[in-house]
C-alpha cells in the first residue's frame, strides 16, 4: 500500500447526527421502512428520516473491540436511525464502499468513554484517521473486498443450507418427532441407552492442582460452541483431576443439563466431563447420530412431554423419561450414514470460509492498518 494522506473523518464526511431520531419501541408504528441502531436494524416503522447512500458508524452498544463483529455498515434509501449509531455521509473525494470498509474494524477502544457502557462521542469520531488514495484506487480498494466479502458471505450461505439440509432429511425420512405423523413406536430415552451424569467430586473445582494435565476436560460451553462433533477443548485434567473425574470414550453424545441448557455434541476424543453435562451412549436399538439429531427437536419434545418447569431445570429424571420415536434401526442407519456425509462437506465448506475469511482480514489490514 502507498503511503498516502490520512484524512480525520470529520473533514472527509458530513456529520448528519442532528437529524437522528430515537423512538421507543411502544411508540414506534409498524412499517416499510428499516429502523437502525448501532448493529443494524433494529424493526421497521412506517415513516423515514433519511434516504440517501449513508454508513453508520456505531455511537454506543457497538462490537467494540471485537475482531469479526463490525462497528460500522452501509445503508441505502429510505430509513430511520435512532441515536446509538453516527451518520456518516462521504464527501465527493471519498468513495462511500471504502470509507465503510475503512472503519468497519477500526480500534476505537483507547477513544471510546464510559464505564458501564462504553461510548464513542462525536468529538472522538471526528478525529477518527483513515487513508486516503485517491478515487480510483478507493473504488478498486472497495471492489476487492467486496468480491472477498461476497465469496464469504456465499460460503457461510453454503454452510446454513447444509445444516438444514440435516434437519429436511431427518423430517423426510421420519417425520415430526413431535406429532410422529408416521405412527413410529416410542421408547424411553433410558431404554435406549446409557444415561450417567459426568463427575467431578473434588473442590473446589477449579482447584489448580486438578487443571492443566493431557487429558481433556469438556465442560458446558464447549458443547454448546461445537457443531455436531467436539473437535476442540479449552482446559485438561491432571493425573488428579482424573482420578476424581471419568474418562468417556469418543462417541459419546454429550448433554448439558447447566448454564447452556439442552445442547448436545459428539465427542471427537476421549475425554472427561463435570456432573453438568450427561453422557448418552446408545444400545443396540438405536445409535447416537439419531439421538443427536432427535434432540434437534428438544425444545418442542419438552414442552410437549416434560413440566414447564422443567425447562429451566434439566435433570437425569425428565432426561430419562422422555419418549423416543424408534424406527427400524436400518433406517436409523442410514440416516446417520447421510448425516456423516453432510457432515464431511460441512467441514469442508468450513475450510473454505476460514480461508476467504483470512484473505478478507488481511486485505483489511493491508489497506487499512
Amino acid at each position: 500500500m502507498g503511503k498516502w494522506e490520512m484524512v480525520r473523518l470529520g473533514d472527509v464526511c458530513e456529520v448528519l447526527d442532528s437529524m437522528r431520531v430515537p423512538v421507543t419501541a411502544s411508540n414506534r408504528k409498524a412499517g416499510i421502512y428499516p429502523y437502525y441502531g448501532a448493529n443494524g436494524i433494529q424493526d421497521y416503522v412506517d415513516e423515514y428520516i433519511f434516504d440517501d447512500e449513508l454508513v453508520l458508524l456505531a455511537e454506543d452498544g457497538g462490537n467494540f473491540g471485537s475482531k469479526t463483529r463490525p462497528i460500522a455498515y452501509r445503508v441505502s434509501g429510505k430509513c430511520w436511525v435512532n441515536n446509538h449509531a453516527h451518520v456518516l455521509k462521504p464527501k465527493d473525494m471519498l468513495n462511500i464502499d471504502y470509507l465503510c470498509y475503512s472503519i468497519m474494524f477500526y480500534d476505537v477502544t483507547k477513544i471510546i468513554s464510559g464505564t458501564t457502557r462504553a461510548k464513542l462521542n462525536q468529538s472522538a469520531m471526528r478525529k477518527m484517521t483513515i487513508p486516503l488514495p485517491p478515487l480510483e484506487i478507493q473504488q478498486k480498494i472497495a471492489a476487492t473486498l467486496d468480491t472477498a466479502a461476497a465469496l464469504l458471505k456465499l460460503h457461510q450461505q453454503q454452510l446454513a443450507e447444509l445444516e438444514a439440509l440435516i434437519q429436511s432429511v431427518f423430517y423426510q425420512m421420519f417425520g415430526d418427532p413431535v406429532r410422529n405423523e408416521k405412527g413410529w413406536d416410542c421408547v424411553k430415552l433410558s431404554n435406549l441407552g446409557t444415561l450417567n451424569r459426568g463427575m467431578s467430586k473434588h473442590r473446589p473445582r477449579n482447584d489448580p492442582k486438578l487443571l492443566n494435565g493431557e487429558y481433556p476436560l469438556i465442560q458446558t460451553g464447549d458443547v454448546a460452541n461445537a457443531d455436531f462433533v467436539i473437535k476442540e477443548y479449552s482446559q485438561s485434567y491432571s493425573e488428579l483431576g482424573l482420578k476424581q473425574s471419568k474418562m468417556w470414550s469418543k462417541g459419546t453424545l454429550c448433554i448439558t443439563i447447566a448454564a447452556n441448557i439442552a445442547k448436545t455434541a459428539i465427542m471427537g476424543f476421549d475425554a472427561c466431563f463435570p456432573d453438568s453435562v450427561v453422557g448418552f451412549n446408545a444400545n443396540e436399538k438405536t445409535n447416537n447420530i439419531f439421538i443427536y439429531c432427535w434432540f434437534g427437536f428438544f425444545q418442542k419434545i419438552l414442552e410437549e412431554q416434560a413440566p414447564e418447569s422443567a425447562q429451566k431445570n434439566i435433570n437425569l429424571r425428565i432426561l430419562n423419561d422422555l419418549d423416543v420415536i424408534l424406527p427400524p434401526k436400518e433406517l436409523q442407519t442410514q440416516f446417520a450414514a447421510i448425516v456423516q456425509k453432510i457432515d464431511q462437506q460441512k467441514a469442508l465448506v468450513q475450510q473454505s470460509i476460514d480461508e476467504t475469511q483470512t484473505l478478507f482480514d488481511s486485505l483489511l489490514s493491508q489497506y487499512f492498518n
